[in-house]
């Protein structure tokens, strides 16, 4: 199926190797502005490792990806442990995102009121508005998880990668939260490629999703989601 919108990512044959073990082999596919793609497999098929190598953080043992997109900062991921600062109040966690965007003198000066008001307008939809100041270590785990998502959101990513984003929360905030990240990110003509376990999230947020076979290394496909047959 042909996408008109400008492709933001290239994969071409690209293979994983962890341990001696191949993940992921002879696995080509194009990532479009505006798309979502979910990422399934078994519990240590490689979802991660995916994720990572796409995102940039590590190489492939084989194939190549390629991004039009210049400035590696637009490429944003979400980690499933999270990688928050217990030390510091929420709202500080999450006007971290923009650190990507600033120069070494904005940095210094702190952040501004209008980030501080974009940040907090964030965390407000995401039930969280009421934890601005409070320890990030005091938070519960799917409080924590909802932060990071804003944290992700707030750095205006063009392709966001999410490792199982909504590992944590009921199905209530999954949704909202899945619908956040579809929404945000579109306004920054990005994509995003995103972790999850069940197929019920799938047909109600991503247009494609990558299944990893934890049998058959060469045996990942990529389609189109019919929410019909899900």
């Amino acid at each position: 199926m042909n996408n008109p919108n400008p492709e933001l990512l290239r994969v071409k044959n690209l293979g994983l190797r962890v341990g001696g073990k191949w993940l992921v082999r002879k696995l080509s596919f194009t990532l479009h502005e505006g798309e979502f793609l979910v990422v399934r497999g078994s519990s240590g098929s490689g979802k991660t490792t995916l994720l990572r190598t796409l995102s940039g953080q590590i190489l492939p043992e084989e194939g190549a990806v390629e991004t039009q997109i210049l400035d590696p900062k637009q490429l944003v991921m979400i980690f499933q442990d999270l990688q928050l600062a217990d030390g510091s109040s929420a709202i500080t966690n999450a006007l971290c995102g923009s650190l990507g965007r600033k120069n070494f003198l904005s940095t210094f000066l702190g952040f501004s009121a209008q980030e501080k008001t974009e940040v907090s307008k964030l965390m407000n939809l995401l039930g969280i508005g009421e934890k601005l100041n409070q320890w990030t270590s005091t938070l519960s785990r799917g409080e924590r998880q909802r932060l990071a998502i804003v944290r992700g959101l707030f750095a205006k990513p063009r392709i966001l990668f999410a490792d199982e984003p909504t590992a944590s929360l009921d199905d209530e905030w999954a949704n909202v939260s899945l619908e956040l990240i579809k929404k945000e990110v579109n306004c920054f003509k990005g994509s995003v490629v995103c972790s999850l376990h069940g197929t019920t999230q799938a047909s109600k947020f991503a247009n494609r999703e990558l299944i990893i076979d934890s049998n058959a290394a060469d045996n990942c496909t990529v389609c189109e989601i019919d929410s019909k047959n899900l």
